[in-house]
């Protein structure tokens, strides 16, 4: 009997599938047992070719070879930094004894990607299988090892067109608009393009700049406060309260506003609020931005290092919020792991023998790759929660919780409108009364139960009679939108489909990259950069308006079905690009108002240090030292160890002498002072770190030493 090849996506997640199945002997990037060798990818061993791996045409930028696209068969490369571990996997696919293959990578689009493109590559014919683990625990590798599923089942072949049609999209766009908009809109410097960061992007500048050009304006509301006790406010007929932006006309309505009222109208709705849906990725980063102001990588890290390394979390990396039934047969095993500490009275309270599969949160249809994020069954719960960190503490609650909370009551609570009429002017009045706290007993001392602010109403009939006790004007001033915060930013990529739980925080993370800051955080605020508001600028508006992402992936969507193909799209994506070459390339935009224009012009002022006195050409600052951008070769880098200061290389190109400090003395060890003075150029010769011998110019100098000093 033949072995069986399991490939996990990473290292941690190979070992613990390796204790599971057995295979303890360790070699060299796998384990082996009697029945099963384990090995692994680290993150992704293959990619696609950058267009100059096709054709060295393609190194130096120009129009004339766009639009660039190249078939997927030719297009895979394996991973220079990880070519070893890529051999390691080829290698056992083709061993002898090896029987069949069954893919563990990570179980959604992008897991099922990197794992394909390795079997591609490495020629593998093995029949395949599937293990889609949700949990890293022994119980949740054994049950995924228990069902197995087939890799050619049409929900597997459409997550690959998908995948694919995702990352060939991508790499199209940028292969083609990071030329087209450094040729055409970039002055001394190169653009990179990529969708989901630069409709972000958009998104961020948009926002900050209707932040910028709000002008707040006062405006007063009217309330009266009733001989009862409560208050109400004028309003409107859309019965939301009257602005006024004149203080008169404010002032008239409260001359109205005094005496007695009649009730028009008096509503009481018994009603029921469920749970809230469980967490997915997002839900779980907006609610930790707004609590705790952690960013969306730090809650994604968390949740990452509770699933892989405590083995406590569910898979994290979900965009569902649903629980699928097969869950629910054994929920409450999920539930009882999680049975200690503060959690114990909660879990305590809930009568297992009459749980129902509530179809609000145990959803089939409505489950995508995974289930929502919950508690894995673990009998070392405990154990790995006294052993958490305070922020990783904070997340787990946040899931248990939410889960907890689904088998409890609804919260019950009376909603009370009165709306009455004085001097033919109407005030509303609202409120609320609580009947049974349900699940919110399990948040009572949260932020969101402490916000309410709601006026408990009396009892009254229409007709009734309400004598008003006092009447004000209320000074208020329009407020401009809030800035982009943890909670928000996470909130409109979901909004515009921009990226997916597994990849937003990275997107996030590019954007505020410190080689090139377009956006930045402060104080869980996020805002662009001037260099951010330079480039979203000069980009058209058909690249970075939110709703590309939108299409894109509503596309992709179609591409999964069988809907769309992904020729089809790829073809459109590639139409696209040829026509807006045409229309970026119709007008020519004048350098001065192209991005890093100004940057340029300020570099090359500064760089600027005189005349070269071999050639005449200019001699500027570089990386290595002073150098003519002539032809004659002229240098001045280091002299005697040290290298010259701007200042001092402009005083040597005009003869004057210059003092140095640090120079390295011929013999010993050492340094000395000295006057440096310019006395022509000599020829010298040089190797280059390939061992070529070369001829350039430098100065000549004389050197004075102070009076009294000596070498």
């Amino acid at each position: 009997m033949g072995k069986i090849l399991i490939v996990a996506e990473k290292p941690a997640a190979g070992a613990d599938i390796a204790k599971v199945v057995g295979a303890g002997e360790k070699h060299n990037g796998y384990m082996e047992g009697e029945r099963y060798v384990v090995t692994w990818a680290i993150g992704h061993l293959v990619g696609l070719k950058q267009p100059q791996e096709h054709d060295e045409k393609y190194r130096k930028w120009s129009l004339a070879n766009l639009p660039v696209s190249f078939d997927l068969s030719d297009s895979l490369k394996v991973l220079p930094r990880t070519r070893h571990q890529y051999k390691v996997i080829k290698e056992l696919i083709h061993r002898g004894d090896i029987e069949m293959l069954i893919n563990a990578g990570d179980a959604g689009r992008e897991g099922y990607l990197i794992q394909e493109w390795i079997y591609r590559m490495a020629g593998c014919r093995l029949p395949k299988k599937v293990l889609w683990a949700s949990s890293l625990t022994k119980a949740g590798i054994q049950t995924a090892m228990d069902h197995l599923k087939e890799n050619d089942l049409p929900e597997f072949q459409g997550i690959l067109r998908e995948a694919e049609a995702r990352t060939e999209g991508d790499y199209i766009l940028g292969f083609n608009y990071s030329p087209l908009l450094t040729l055409t809109r970039a002055y001394g410097q190169t653009l990179s393009y990529g969708r989901c960061q630069t409709t972000l992007l958009q998104l961020v500048y948009l926002r900050d700049k209707a932040i910028r050009e709000f002008r707040s304006e006062p405006y007063w509301n009217v309330e009266v406060t009733y001989a009862k006790g409560f208050k109400g406010l004028l309003i409107g007929e859309d019965e939301k309260g009257m602005k006024f932006f004149r203080k008169d006309d404010a002032t008239e309505a409260l001359g109205k506003s005094g005496g007695t009222g009649t009730v028009v109208a008096y509503e009481m709705q018994e009603k029921k609020e469920k749970a809230p849906l469980l967490y997915n990725l997002a839900k779980l980063q907006q609610d930790m931005g707004r609590r705790y102001s952690f960013p969306p990588n730090k809650t994604l890290e968390i949740a990452q290092t509770l699933y892989e390394k405590y083995k406590i979390l569910s898979y994290p990396r979900t965009d569902s919020r649903y629980l699928s039934m097969d869950v629910y047969d054994e929920i409450s095993g999920h539930l009882k792991s999680c049975c200690f500490g503060s959690f114990a009275m909660a879990i305590n309270k809930i009568d297992f023998s009459m749980l129902q599969a509530d179809k609000s949160y145990f959803n089939d249809l409505k489950v995508t790759d995974h289930h929502a994020l919950i508690p894995t069954i673990n009998a070392d719960m405990e154990a790995a929660y006294a052993s958490l960190a305070e922020d990783e503490k904070r997340v787990f609650d946040a899931v248990v919780l939410s889960v907890i909370a689904i088998f409890y009551p609804a919260y019950e609570y009376d909603a009370t409108k009165i709306i009455v009429e004085i001097g033919g002017n109407r005030f509303k009045s609202t409120g609320t009364t609580i009947r049974r706290l349900g699940y919110r007993q399990l948040f009572i001392n949260t932020d969101e139960e402490k916000k309410s602010g709601l006026q408990i109403l009396p009892e009254l009939s229409e007709g009734d009679s309400l004598a008003v006790d006092s009447a004000a004007l209320q000074d208020k001033k329009t407020e401009p939108p809030n800035k982009f915060n943890d909670e928000t930013i996470v909130k409109v990529m979901e909004k515009y489909s921009i990226g997916t739980s597994a990849t937003r925080a990275d997107i996030i993370q590019k954007l505020q990259n410190p080689k090139r800051q377009f956006v930045i955080r402060e104080k869980g605020q996020y805002s662009v950069t001037e260099l951010g508001e330079e480039y979203i600028r000069i980009v058209p508006e058909e690249l970075k308006a939110p709703e590309l992402s939108q299409q894109f992936e509503e596309n992709l969507k179609k591409i999964n079905t069988g809907d769309l193909s992904k020729e089809e799209f790829l073809a459109g994506l590639i139409e696209d690009i040829s026509n807006n070459i045409d229309r970026f390339t119709a007008v020519q935009i004048p350098d001065e108002k192209k991005i890093g224009y100004e940057a340029a012009k300020q570099r090359e002022s500064r760089e600027h240090l005189g005349t070269c006195p071999k050639c005449g050409a200019e001699v500027r600052s570089g990386q290595y030292g002073a150098y003519c951008v002539g032809k004659c070769g002229m240098s001045l880098g280091r002299v005697r160890g040290k290298t010259l200061t701007d200042e001092q290389v402009t005083a040597l190109l005009n003869g004057r002498k210059v003092y140095v400090t640090g120079l390295k003395k011929r013999e010993g060890d050492g340094t000395y002072s000295a006057y440096f003075i310019p006395d022509g150029i000599e020829e010298y010769s040089y190797k280059t770190t390939s061992g070529e011998q070369k001829k350039g110019w430098q100065f000549k100098f004389s050197v004075q030493f102070k009076p009294g000093k000596k070498r």
